[in-house]
Protein backbone atom coordinates (compact mmCIF):
# COMPACT_ATOMS: atom_id res chain seq x y z
CA UNK A 1 0.00 0.00 0.00
CA UNK A 2 1.22 3.65 -0.60
CA UNK A 3 -0.14 6.54 1.20
CA UNK A 4 1.00 10.30 1.12
CA UNK A 5 3.92 10.21 3.70
CA UNK A 6 5.50 6.94 2.30
CA UNK A 7 5.08 5.52 6.16
CA UNK A 8 5.48 1.60 5.59
CA UNK A 9 4.41 -1.07 8.26
CA UNK A 10 8.12 -1.62 8.97
CA UNK A 11 7.46 1.93 11.08
CA UNK A 12 4.84 0.41 12.82
CA UNK A 13 6.60 -3.26 13.40
CA UNK A 14 9.65 -1.72 15.02
CA UNK A 15 7.81 0.32 17.41
CA UNK A 16 5.74 -2.31 18.40
CA UNK A 17 6.76 -4.07 21.18
CA UNK A 18 5.21 -7.07 20.16
CA UNK A 19 4.94 -9.21 16.85
CA UNK A 20 2.31 -8.50 14.48
CA UNK A 21 1.34 -11.89 12.54
CA UNK A 22 1.90 -11.82 8.85
CA UNK A 23 -1.64 -12.29 7.95
CA UNK A 24 -2.48 -8.94 9.44
CA UNK A 25 -0.11 -7.17 7.52
CA UNK A 26 -2.80 -5.99 4.93
CA UNK A 27 -5.23 -4.47 8.10
CA UNK A 28 -2.36 -2.72 9.15
CA UNK A 29 -1.28 -1.31 5.79
CA UNK A 30 -5.11 -0.27 5.83
CA UNK A 31 -4.91 1.32 9.07
CA UNK A 32 -1.75 2.86 7.99
CA UNK A 33 -3.03 4.28 4.95
CA UNK A 34 -6.14 5.63 6.84
CA UNK A 35 -4.18 7.42 9.83
CA UNK A 36 -2.38 9.20 6.63
CA UNK A 37 -5.77 10.16 5.22
CA UNK A 38 -6.96 11.39 8.59
CA UNK A 39 -4.03 13.55 9.73
CA UNK A 40 -3.83 15.16 6.00
CA UNK A 41 -7.47 15.99 6.36
CA UNK A 42 -6.61 17.70 9.69
CA UNK A 43 -3.83 19.47 8.03
CA UNK A 44 -3.55 19.15 3.99
CA UNK A 45 0.27 21.02 4.15
CA UNK A 46 2.19 18.88 5.69
CA UNK A 47 3.98 17.24 2.96
CA UNK A 48 4.59 20.89 1.84
CA UNK A 49 6.45 21.60 5.38
CA UNK A 50 7.93 18.61 5.21
CA UNK A 51 9.72 19.65 1.44
CA UNK A 52 10.13 22.99 3.17
CA UNK A 53 11.79 21.68 6.19
CA UNK A 54 9.82 23.23 8.36
CA UNK A 55 8.40 20.21 9.75
CA UNK A 56 10.54 17.06 11.15
CA UNK A 57 8.91 14.02 8.96
CA UNK A 58 10.19 11.56 11.81
CA UNK A 59 7.57 13.65 14.14
CA UNK A 60 5.03 12.60 11.71
CA UNK A 61 5.77 9.32 11.37
CA UNK A 62 5.76 9.07 15.34
CA UNK A 63 1.83 10.09 15.30
CA UNK A 64 0.62 8.20 12.32
CA UNK A 65 2.72 5.11 14.05
CA UNK A 66 1.39 5.69 17.32
CA UNK A 67 -2.34 6.09 16.11
CA UNK A 68 -2.06 2.96 14.67
CA UNK A 69 -0.74 0.84 17.26
CA UNK A 70 -3.83 2.08 19.44
CA UNK A 71 -5.21 0.39 17.03
CA UNK A 72 -3.28 -2.37 16.32
CA UNK A 73 -2.52 -3.23 20.62
CA UNK A 74 -6.16 -3.34 21.12
CA UNK A 75 -8.45 -4.13 18.35
CA UNK A 76 -11.30 -5.50 20.26
CA UNK A 77 -11.49 -2.16 22.56
CA UNK A 78 -11.33 -3.40 26.35
CA UNK A 79 -11.29 -0.56 28.68
CA UNK A 80 -11.59 -2.98 31.50
CA UNK A 81 -11.96 -7.04 32.55
CA UNK A 82 -12.63 -8.54 35.63
CA UNK A 83 -12.33 -12.09 36.66
CA UNK A 84 -14.83 -12.54 39.35
CA UNK A 85 -18.48 -12.82 38.40
CA UNK A 86 -16.86 -12.34 34.63
CA UNK A 87 -16.82 -8.41 33.23
CA UNK A 88 -15.72 -6.43 31.22
CA UNK A 89 -16.31 -3.06 29.61
CA UNK A 90 -15.27 -1.61 26.53
CA UNK A 91 -14.09 2.01 25.50
CA UNK A 92 -16.29 2.74 22.44
CA UNK A 93 -13.87 4.96 20.39
CA UNK A 94 -11.28 2.20 20.59
CA UNK A 95 -13.55 -0.55 19.70
CA UNK A 96 -15.04 1.38 16.84
CA UNK A 97 -11.37 0.59 15.18
CA UNK A 98 -11.26 4.74 14.55
CA UNK A 99 -8.12 6.02 14.09
CA UNK A 100 -7.44 9.07 16.11
CA UNK A 101 -4.99 11.30 17.34
CA UNK A 102 -5.05 13.21 20.88
CA UNK A 103 -5.26 17.28 20.44
CA UNK A 104 -1.66 17.41 22.18
CA UNK A 105 -0.25 15.02 19.12
CA UNK A 106 -2.00 17.30 16.45
CA UNK A 107 -1.10 20.73 18.27
CA UNK A 108 2.74 19.08 17.98
CA UNK A 109 2.25 19.05 14.43
CA UNK A 110 1.10 22.59 14.09
CA UNK A 111 -2.72 22.41 14.19
CA UNK A 112 -4.55 25.00 15.89
CA UNK A 113 -8.34 24.12 17.16
CA UNK A 114 -10.91 25.45 14.97
CA UNK A 115 -12.36 26.49 18.80
CA UNK A 116 -9.36 28.57 19.75
CA UNK A 117 -9.62 30.16 16.43
CA UNK A 118 -12.95 31.65 16.64
CA UNK A 119 -12.78 32.71 20.37
CA UNK A 120 -13.95 35.71 20.63
CA UNK A 121 -11.49 38.58 22.52
CA UNK A 122 -11.72 41.52 24.32
CA UNK A 123 -10.48 44.72 22.13
CA UNK A 124 -10.02 47.84 24.42
CA UNK A 125 -10.13 51.19 22.66
CA UNK A 126 -9.83 54.79 24.08
CA UNK A 127 -12.74 57.39 22.40
CA UNK A 128 -11.06 60.36 21.41
CA UNK A 129 -12.58 63.75 20.38
CA UNK A 130 -14.40 64.81 17.10
CA UNK A 131 -14.74 61.12 16.90
CA UNK A 132 -18.45 59.81 17.62
CA UNK A 133 -18.55 62.09 21.13
CA UNK A 134 -19.88 65.58 20.56
CA UNK A 135 -17.79 68.61 21.69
Amino acid sequence: MANDLGITIEEVTASYEGVIAEQKFPWVNGKIDEAVRALLSYMPDIPDRILLGTLDPLLVSDKVVAAVLRVVRNPTGYDEEQEGDYRYRLNKLVASGDIWFPDKDLIALGWVSPTKQSMPRTVFSKPSRGFGFPS
